[in-house]
């Protein structure tokens, strides 16, 4: 039995722009279906989305019952005006707005909330970061607020200094990591916060022909090694793929992250167990 701690019901795999499209109008039940028939095939029972704005993981989750797997979702992603998180996000102005999303969120039934600290790795810029920054006051009052509604908080973020802000304002866990620090993993570790380090996302890139091979393979090993010292030091690190990005099919995706896992020697079942007791349900 398999845990995908980080996913997407709307990704297909192959093109955002073209899931996006599926939905737009009304929600793919179908479709839905189908992935949620695949993640069951491939023996995953628990299923945690990263979110969307059309109503694509709230749907599935008042389905995915019928394929015997516990699934959550914060409803869509919260991101602050300008920065990443727009295509599956609703946007806030200041903290009153951000306030309002929270609520909203759980009114839809989210379990918990998702926001970002940074954007995503821009392959065709050496593996830059991309957009800017929240600052630790922001995610500190953002966190602050979620926790006050009884929800639980996941946070996008790549950048040691992002990483460490979103560590530092006690979120609950971080998604991706890309170049995480040693200083970071620690308060990592003394925090309890835990790490869903989707590999394959830059793993699942190679050999496609979109970016360059030797940059993808030099970001993944650098990644690699920064999860062998946070598994030494006792950092919680749980099974996410980022099922339906391009390059991470459904099901698949995730037997693939859980043995890039293993193969670095990361049991990864206690950081599974603590993503599931901390995201409740609501």
């Amino acid at each position: 039995m398999y845990c995908e701690c980080h996913g997407h019901i709307i990704l297909d795999g192959v093109s955002y722009a073209g899931a996006v499209e599926r939905h737009r109008h009304t929600t793919d039940e179908a479709f839905i279906r189908q992935n949620l028939r695949t993640c069951a095939d491939h023996g995953i029972v628990y299923y945690r989305d990263g979110g969307d704005k059309y109503g694509v993981s709230v749907l599935a989750r008042q389905i995915a019952y019928e394929y015997g797997i516990d699934y959550r979702t914060p409803v869509y992603i919260i991101h602050k005006e300008g920065h990443y998180g727009n295509m599956f996000g609703r946007a806030f102005c200041d903290i009153h707005d951000y306030r309002i999303l929270v609520a909203e969120a759980k009114d839809a039934g989210a379990d918990f909330i998702k926001t970002t600290a940074s954007g995503m790795l821009d392959f065709r810029n050496n593996g830059a970061v991309t957009h800017s920054s929240l600052t630790e006051s922001e995610l500190c009052e953002m966190v602050n607020i979620a926790h006050g509604e009884g929800l639980a908080v996941m946070i996008h973020a790549n950048g040691s200094d992002n990483i460490k802000r979103v560590v530092s304002a006690n979120a609950d866990s971080v998604e991706h990591g890309f170049y995480v620090d040693s200083n970071t993993l620690q308060i990592m570790k003394e925090t309890h916060t835990v790490w869903v380090p989707t590999c394959v996302t830059v793993a699942g890139l190679i050999g496609l022909g979109r970016y360059d091979d030797k940059l993808l393979r030099s970001i993944l090993e650098g990644h690699k090694s920064a999860l062998v010292e946070a598994s030494a030091i006792g950092v919680t690190i749980a099974c996410g793929s980022d099922a339906g990005a391009v390059g991470v099919p459904q099901g698949l995706g995730t037997l693939n992250e859980k043995s890039l896992l293993s193969e670095l020697g990361i049991d990864s079942g206690q950081g599974n167990h603590a993503i599931m007791q901390i995201f409740k349900r609501q």
